[in-house]
């Protein structure tokens, strides 16, 4: 876990706990609307925010929904309760929501620019939570006021260009890189160099190995009207990676079972084509000469 992890996981932790304290602080001065809305927001982001997280680290997609769907349930549940069963409702129902969208978003980009994504995740989390404390400050005591509409609509859009331009050059440079970018590549990068030639073979028989960084070889050579045995050694429970498909060969969605699973394709034509994950994450190539 690297710096830009723990400093999520702390802001995370101190600005949901914070906000579920003003709420049952203040919930004698809070109406049922207000009370729905915040607790709404509070496990939106909370959910979306620790679904990201869990999904990145885990990369496995049923444990990350499952954690982050309870997660993102018991903050909204807490939200709303001092409010009333209405808030309760809407809380439950955005945490249950955030966080599997949330874990889905970390499995899906684990390795695809993770940490700029979670640099956006944090900011946009850090300014929304904002909103709600100052909302509910506003909301319970006298001393404070806010008007929105003093806020010129040329300075937010001022903002969000900025935070556009912002987003594209840490996309697109090579000087910004957050930490954990290179290992990722390097994980990443490590699989594509794996290949296998079989076109010489009269009967040629594949031993693939699925692992978390992909399938292993993931460049496979075969001959034109030749039949392939592909043995596949599954490890991994729970896994995206536990889908397998290539569908030019008419192999959908395949269920990798733990243990080994034996395929067969006769390749008709010569070019090349894609294997890959149910969720096509994570793909190979199969190159018919």
């Amino acid at each position: 876990m690297n710096i830009l992890s723990i400093i999520t996981t702390a802001v995370l932790s101190i600005m949901t706990v914070y906000c579920l304290y003003l709420v049952h602080r203040e919930k004698k001065k809070i109406t049922c609307m207000s009370g729905m809305m915040i607790a709404m927001v509070v496990a939106m982001m909370a959910g979306l925010l620790s679904g990201y997280l869990i999904g990145l680290y885990s990369g496995d997609m049923f444990l990350s929904s499952g954690a982050s769907m309870i997660i993102g349930f018991f903050i909204g549940f807490l939200a709303g309760q001092p409010i009333g069963l209405m808030a309760i409702l809407d809380g439950a129902l955005a945490g249950l929501m955030s966080g599997l969208m949330g874990a889905m978003l970390g499995v899906m980009l684990q390795f695809e620019n993770p940490f700029i994504m979670l640099a956006i995740l944090l900011g946009l989390y850090i300014i929304i939570m904002g909103l709600v404390i100052l909302f509910v400050l506003v909301e319970t005591n006298k001393k404070f006021s806010l008007d929105t509409q003093a806020i010129s609509p040329f300075a937010i859009v001022s903002a969000g260009v900025v935070t556009v331009s912002l987003f594209l050059f840490m996309y697109g440079s090579d000087y910004v890189k957050l930490p954990g970018d290179d290992a990722y590549a390097q994980n990443s990068a490590s699989i594509t160099q794996e290949e296998i030639d079989v076109s010489n073979e009269q009967t040629p028989k594949i031993q693939m190995k699925v692992t978390e960084q992909g399938y292993s070889p993931n460049v496979i050579t075969v001959k034109k009207g030749v039949p392939v045995e592909l043995i596949v050694d599954n490890p991994l429970e729970n896994s995206c990676l536990s889908t397998f498909t290539m569908p030019e060969f008419n192999i959908n969605n395949v269920n990798l079972k733990v243990g080994t699973t034996n395929l067969s394709f006769t390749p008709n034509k010569t070019g090349e084509y894609t294997f890959s994950c149910g969720m096509g994450m994570f793909k190979g190539t199969v190159i018919v000469k």
